[in-house]
């Protein structure tokens, strides 16, 4: 394989994988989950059975035996959102990575 199909490889596996990323740590997001509720919300699909995403996540907390559990809960759902802001600028410089790659595979000579 030439230096310009590597490169191309490179980029392809970088775009892959920063997509995985954000793929994998965006159950994490509560800004996600506060657009998929207001989208749930606007389109009448909340119902008793169906609550949004931020229901669940509050709920969760919520049905924590005690009150240090609710904090623990709490403090991992704020840190896991936390993380996942990270976690998703890395990905975003990834897929930058990658599609810089592509190009200098491509325009190689």
């Amino acid at each position: 394989m030439t230096t310009q199909g590597w490169l191309v490889l490179s980029g392809l596996l970088l775009i892959v994988l920063g997509a995985v990323i954000r793929w994998r740590t965006a159950r994490y997001d509560l800004k996600d989950a506060a657009i998929d509720s207001a989208w749930t919300l606007a389109r009448g699909k909340r119902t008793a059975e169906n609550p949004t995403e931020l229901e669940n996540k509050f709920n969760e907390i919520r049905n924590q035996p005690n009150w240090t559990g609710r904090a623990t809960k709490a403090a991992g759902t704020a840190a896991g959102h936390f993380i996942s802001q990270v976690l998703a600028v890395v990905a975003v410089v990834l897929a930058v990575a990658g599609l810089a790659l592509i190009a200098v595979g491509t325009f190689w000579r």
